[in-house]
């Protein structure tokens, strides 16, 4: 028997009270240069991947407002701190915010790409025999200290080569969001690693491994998706959203090394860098 093929990833929006309680958390959205780009200048075939691109990228926005609730359940779980649950509490609302964004930006160039996805493979997996603590800890690595923290210099980069309006005043408003996503995995892992065992930080390292080798899969399809590698002048990536090869790659590199591996192997996570990341890094410091 064959499976069913899964559903094409697909955003509704509802209106009335629902839209009027989130309009001040989305405020400026409409206020974007929306309808200023001109598709005339590209070809149908690169039109055709940039819909395809900002598609996944609303479809990975919508995986982080996923992962930040499931994130924000399993801090409740582990009694974490109240003001630092309530600064990730925001984080869901940002990342809907994101995937509009993201989804507007597919249309603007002509349309949301066909996507199919698992509805219920939103969020990194989870040992479910991990205590409460040790399980906030490894979703805070996951989403957190690798994910956002990875993905906010791979955002900047984009916006400070972006030449059309519309595409850098998308990626501003995200940046200005993501900062501290990034940041509250960490300060997750200070208050709590302290509380953990040798052995579970060496769990906690084997997360960390696999998050950063999904990365490594993920940048290096990101790299030949930014159409450079099809003859495309920088001008042109530029202009729909992408560095370029080389430049992403050298942010990937840098990020994963100095960002996350180092600052996790600094409290005692000894995390390892994917293959193709150029070593160099100190020893990891022993467990106190």
């Amino acid at each position: 028997m064959t499976s069913a093929p899964l559903p094409c990833f697909e955003l509704s929006w509802l209106g009335g009270p629902a839209e009027a309680h989130v309009a001040e958390h989305r405020r400026g959205v409409d206020d974007l240069p929306w309808n200023t780009l001109d598709r005339s200048r590209f070809s149908p075939d690169v039109l055709d991947r940039a819909r395809l691109a900002w598609t996944v990228s609303a479809h990975q926005e919508w995986c982080a407002a996923a992962s930040f609730a499931a994130l924000l359940r399993a801090m409740l779980e582990a009694r974490a701190p109240l003001d630092l649950i309530g600064m990730a509490s925001r984080f869901v609302a940002d990342e809907v915010v994101h995937t509009e964004l993201n989804a507007r930006m597919a249309a603007e160039v002509g349309g949301g790409a066909p996507l199919r996805t698992d509805p219920e493979a939103l969020v990194p997996e989870v040992d479910p025999d991990l205590d409460a603590l040790e399980r906030a800890c490894a979703l805070g690595i996951a989403v957190s200290c690798v994910g956002e923290t990875f993905s906010l210099p791979v955002l900047a980069g984009t916006r400070a080569v972006a030449s059309e309006p519309l595409v850098k005043a998308v990626l501003h408003r995200i940046v200005v969001d993501e900062a501290p996503h990034g940041r509250v995995g960490w300060i997750l892992l200070d208050w709590a690693l302290p509380r953990l065992s040798a052995a579970s930080r060496e769990r906690l390292a084997e997360v960390a491994d696999r998050a950063l080798l999904a990365l490594e899969r993920e940048w290096s399809g990101a790299s030949d998706a930014t159409l450079a590698e099809h003859g495309l002048p920088a001008e042109t990536l530029h202009a729909l959203g992408w560095m370029t090869p080389d430049a992403y790659r050298r942010v990937a590199h840098n990020t994963v090394r100095d960002r996350i591996v180092e600052p996790l192997r600094r409290r005692g996570v000894p995390a390892s860098l994917p293959p193709s990341v150029a070593p160099g890094l100190s020893p990891a410091p022993a467990p106190s």
